[in-house]
């Protein structure tokens, strides 16, 4: 009997994951048909077993089995479609590196762990992550926010995945009630098409969704970072030799006022991002104007002096409400290149550290594109076999009775989350169906065919949202990749906090006719 200890099993890392993941969708592949989305007078219909050939519905042959080929190019292809994601977050490690380079980060850090507790940190940062998915779904962008948000957590004597779950969890809580969000409320309410619809009907419903969720959310940080604290060792990543982003001398030193102006810069730009986001079209005027208008204001004003316009390009920039990646790309750039002014780096060194900055997020890229060649292969909101999967579950959810609709609803888009992550993609295709089931089966009930579709909407932003958290999704992966944490570890963390809030979320759907908070 041999005395040699035994090898302790390593968990795979992130790219094997991914990859083990695409090599299981494409054996799916051999047995899912695919299907297809067409317009049927203005109504979003699926057609069952079929393909798309040069615009062309072809029924009966929806078996398309992928080999080889196709598994090997699909990272390909995965990194072409989220290329302008990629960008965005080499651009965020570039500005984020140099703000390391010049020690604004570690002064500003320094100065606000003066000024606030770790636990004040929590309650605010897990507020303003569950604020932001409600208004505008924040999830892709958090691998460049958790650039500044885990250090913190860490110099406060928390773990990485204090910060992570900040991020992940308050989000989650957000995403759920998505009170104005318009990828997915705004989506589901355009495709259901009901006139006496509207992005303000169950408004009442989704804010008490938003507060309960975000103090679930902020319970478990609290209980969680709480533990971490008082004994390190219980950090669900303790021993491992994760990516803290921080520096070993982290001696304090004072905040100089080039500092200042960096970290000022770097608010400036969460600021911008914030307003690019916000969904100013659902905030109307009496005069038929929106809130939008408004505040683009000094851009559009701008645009028409003459010579200073064209000299900013101010008639080019993108309105406020209408940003994407393209845009959090370019904050991030301009940043770089005023943090290089601010700080009279030398064009040799600014050159050299940007770039570290950006090597510095190959690896999240890589993750990024294969996780996305998950997507490849599965499909998209109009074809493949993410749409069949849908048309399975949303034809059993037809004979499902009034009383159990929603909670039937909240697991259906559990389920559905795991082949398609689109929320207006699902919205897009289930809604119009589901909907008019909603109408029907409460019709003669009390809170009226309206309410049932605002129950809709909510059971589906409740389960979409719970499948996003846990999904090996490229914000996921990379975010892990990012900091190394292993995805098994990731996951048994994700999953206490997403099943606590989803099955608060299923309660307060469930109770919400009888308490009349629609």
């Amino acid at each position: 009997m041999s005395d040699q200890p035994k090898k302790k099993s390593k968990m795979l890392s992130s790219y094997s994951i991914v990859f083990l993941f695409l090599i299981f969708t494409a054996i799916l592949t051999w047995f899912v048909p695919q299907s297809v989305v067409v317009n049927d007078h203005g109504t979003k219909k699926i057609i069952y077993d079929a393909i798309l050939v040069k615009g062309k519905v072809m029924a009966g042959q929806g078996l398309q089995p992928m080999g080889l080929w196709d598994i090997i190019m699909a990272p390909a292809k995965g990194f072409v479609k989220a290329a302008q994601l990629c960008f965005a977050l080499l651009m965020a490690g570039a500005f984020l590196h140099l703000l390391n380079y010049v020690e604004a980060m570690r002064a500003g850090i320094g100065w606000l762990l003066k000024r606030f507790t770790g636990k004040a940190l929590i309650v605010v940062l897990t507020f303003f992550s569950a604020l932001f998915g409600a208004v505008y779904g924040l999830w892709e962008e958090i691998p460049a926010y958790s650039m500044a948000v885990v250090p913190l957590f860490v110099l406060a004597g928390y773990d990485v995945v204090t910060g992570i779950g900040v991020l992940t969890v308050g989000a989650t809580a957000g995403n759920m009630a998505s009170v104005v969000n318009p990828f997915s409320l705004g989506a589901a309410v355009g495709a259901i098409g009901n006139e006496s619809l509207s992005l303000g009907s169950g408004i009442v419903l989704r804010l008490v969704l938003f507060v309960i969720l975000y103090l679930v959310a902020l319970a478990y940080m609290l209980q969680y970072a709480a533990r971490v604290k008082k004994d390190p060792s219980k950090s669900i990543v303790a021993g491992l030799p994760v990516n803290t982003l921080v520096e070993e001398k982290q001696e304090e030193v004072e905040i100089t006022s080039r500092q200042a102006w960096s970290i000022g810069l770097l608010v400036l730009i969460v600021l911008a991002m914030i307003c690019g986001y916000m969904p100013w079209d659902s905030l109307k005027f009496a005069d038929g104007t929106t809130m939008k208008t408004l505040v683009n204001l000094p851009f559009t004003s701008l645009a028409k002096v003459p010579v200073v316009g064209n000299l900013l390009g101010a008639g080019h920039y993108t309105h406020f409400g209408d940003w994407y990646f393209e845009e959090f790309s370019f904050v991030f750039l301009a940043g770089a290149l005023l943090l290089g002014i601010i700080n009279k780096i030398p064009e040799a060194t600014f050159i050299k550290e940007f770039i570290a900055g950006a090597r510095d997020l190959l690896s999240v890229v890589l993750v990024l594109a294969i996780a996305n060649g998950i997507s490849v292969i599965m499909g998209n909101k109009t074809a493949g076999m993410s749409v069949t999967f849908v048309y399975w579950i949303q034809n059993a959810l037809q004979g499902v009775p009034s009383w159990a609709f929603s909670l039937a609803v909240i697991l259906s888009y559990v389920a559905i989350g795991f082949f398609m992550q689109s929320t207006s993609g699902v919205a897009g295709i289930t809604m119009p169906i589901l909907g008019a089931v909603a109408y029907a089966l409460y019709e003669t009930a009390s809170i009226g065919p309206v309410g049932g579709q605002v129950l809709l909407i909510a059971s589906f932003t409740i389960g979409l949202n719970f499948t996003s958290a846990l999904y090996p999704s490229a914000t996921n992966m990379g975010t892990l990749e990012l900091y190394k944490v292993p995805y098994d570890i990731y996951l048994r963390f994700i999953l206490k906090g997403a099943l606590l809030l989803l099955i608060t979320g299923g309660i307060i759907v469930s109770v919400a006719p009888m308490l009349g908070i629609l």
